[in-house]
C-alpha cells in the first residue's frame, strides 16, 4: 500500500493532519501489511504531525513490526531524523518504564 500524504491533507503541520494518516495506515500495519508513506512535496513536519501519524503506531504494534512494515520515500533529511528520534525515544520511555 502506498500512502502519498499530500492526496490525503493539504498540509502536513499539525496533529490532525497526522491523525489523517495513522488512520489511513493503522488497518494494514496490524495486519503485517507493508506500507510506504510517500512525503512527495513535502520538506519537514512538526513533531506533532510525527507523533500522530508514526508514535501512536507504537501503542499498537512493536517497534520491530513499524520497522519492518513502514517505508518512508520522497523524504528528507529532516523527516527521516524526527521518526528516527521519536521512536528511539518511545522505546526508551518504554524500557525505562518496564525497569529495564
Amino acid at each position: 500500500m502506498v500512502v502519498k500524504v499530500m492526496d490525503h491533507v493539504r498540509t502536513a503541520s499539525s496533529y490532525e493532519d497526522g491523525d489523517v494518516i495513522f488512520r489511513l495506515i493503522l488497518p494494514p500495519v496490524m495486519e503485517g501489511q507493508r506500507v510506504e508513506v510517500d512525503f512527495t512535496g513535502i520538506t519537514s513536519v512538526p513533531s506533532a504531525f510525527v507523533n500522530a501519524a508514526f508514535v501512536r503506531l507504537l501503542e499498537q504494534v512493536s517497534l520491530e513490526r513499524a520497522r519492518e512494515v513502514l517505508t518512508f520515500v520522497q523524504s528528507t533529511r529532516q523527516i527521516n531524523e524526527l521518526i528516527r528520534s521519536r521512536f528511539e525515544f518511545v522505546e526508551q520511555e518504554k524500557k525505562r518504564l518496564a525497569g529495564v
